[in-house]
């Protein structure tokens, strides 16, 4: 077994005097103390590098996220940009929608285009109508402020369509005829109005007919507007040709530049009963191809004074006679004939009172 002893203070002084001693000159002390600075400049160095990169990151992002919100916001004030602002009225609603519109002109009257996009017809420098976008809420108002005689949704037209007359108490305008177009491409509805006299309900239609709307140049298709009339039958189960519970003849098909008997049927309450007391018969053919407006109503059939006419007079006062074997609450027999093959369509009026079309295939 092996014994230490424990040393003194004297002893332990007395062994630490047998060590080498070493002593630094100035010039070790300055290389030292230099390596000690630069340990100390890598540590702060590596320590800022730590949290340097995801700093400058931070910074980036926030100058990527400021120039977008920027670049929104520009374009978001920019006209023609439906996405990003809401429309108030019809008109800013038309601007931002890329569409446009065309109607048939004609020489008894100008048109004048504003520059808010809206259109007003001139008869020597006087307003007698007009074309204007509106929006829902703006053609409910202007259809609630109106002294309605007729407020109907009519077919025939392009694009769906409402129509009014407005009875009006102006000095020169008596009442104004109202067309309210759809757009199928967007929320506008096109008010296309005419005032009379200048326009009566004839020449009114013919014009509203040729409306069209486009979108970034293109034509914008709505309802085929030449589809043949569908045949319907009656509560007695006769077989007729037009709109059921409208407008029905009988006598098809034609022939082209035959003579033929034709029966026309009128259906319908109080208003069409207005309509049919409203003037003579009349009858305006209209070929698909030519767009040209035919005579077809033949006065004198069968005889030496034969001749093609636009309208059978009708009386004054004279009954309307419905007809027990089809229901109807009139009829009237004519003679038709339609000069050449093709897609025709018939306008039936009572005066200047459109009741309604029928479209044929002559062969």
């Amino acid at each position: 077994m092996i014994t230490l002893n424990r040393l003194t203070n004297e002893d332990l002084m007395s062994e630490m005097k047998k060590f080498h001693k070493y002593r630094m000159d100035a010039n070790q002390k300055s290389v030292i103390l230099g390596n000690l600075a630069q340990l100390g400049t890598k540590g702060k160095r590596r320590y800022i590098s730590t949290f340097f990169k995801p700093i400058v990151s931070i910074i980036v992002l926030v100058v990527f996220l400021a120039s977008a919100s920027f670049f929104a916001l520009e374009h978001a004030k920019a006209p023609g940009s439906p996405e990003l602002i809401k429309a108030k009225t019809g008109i800013e609603l038309f601007k931002q929608s890329n569409e446009s519109f065309t109607i048939q002109k004609n020489k008894d009257f100008t048109v004048k285009e504003n520059k808010d996009g809206t259109v007003q017809f001139e008869v020597k420098g006087k307003k007698v109508g007009g074309i204007e976008p509106l929006n829902e809420d703006e053609m409910v108002k202007s259809i609630n402020q109106q002294n309605l005689m007729t407020n109907e949704e009519v077919e025939g037209y392009q694009y769906p369509v409402t129509l009014t007359l407005d009875h009006q108490k102006m000095l020169d305008v008596v009442q104004i005829l109202h067309y309210y177009f759809k757009s199928p491409e967007s929320k506008l509805n096109y008010h296309v109005y005419f005032y009379t006299p200048f326009f009566n309900e004839e020449s009114a239609d013919e014009i509203a007919r040729s409306f069209n709307i486009y979108k970034e140049g293109k034509l914008v298709k709505g309802k085929e507007e030449w589809l043949l009339s569908n045949e319907f039958s009656t509560h007695t189960f006769k077989l007729l040709t037009g709109e059921k519970d409208r407008l029905g003849i009988s006598g098809v098909p034609f022939i082209a530049g035959k003579t033929k008997v034709t029966v026309w049927h009128f259906f319908g309450g109080h208003n069409e009963i207005e309509t049919l007391n409203s003037g003579d018969f009349k009858v305006i053919a209209i070929n698909k191809e030519s767009r040209e407006k035919e005579q077809v109503l033949v006065e004198g059939a069968g005889t030496k004074n034969e001749k093609l006419v636009w309208k059978y007079e009708v009386p004054e006062n004279s009954p309307i006679a419905g007809d027990s074997d089809t229901g109807s609450i009139h009829s009237i027999r004519s003679h038709l004939n339609l000069s050449k093959p093709g897609i025709w369509r018939l306008d039936v009026y009572f005066g200047v009172k459109r009741f309604g079309s029928i479209i044929v295939d002559v062969k």
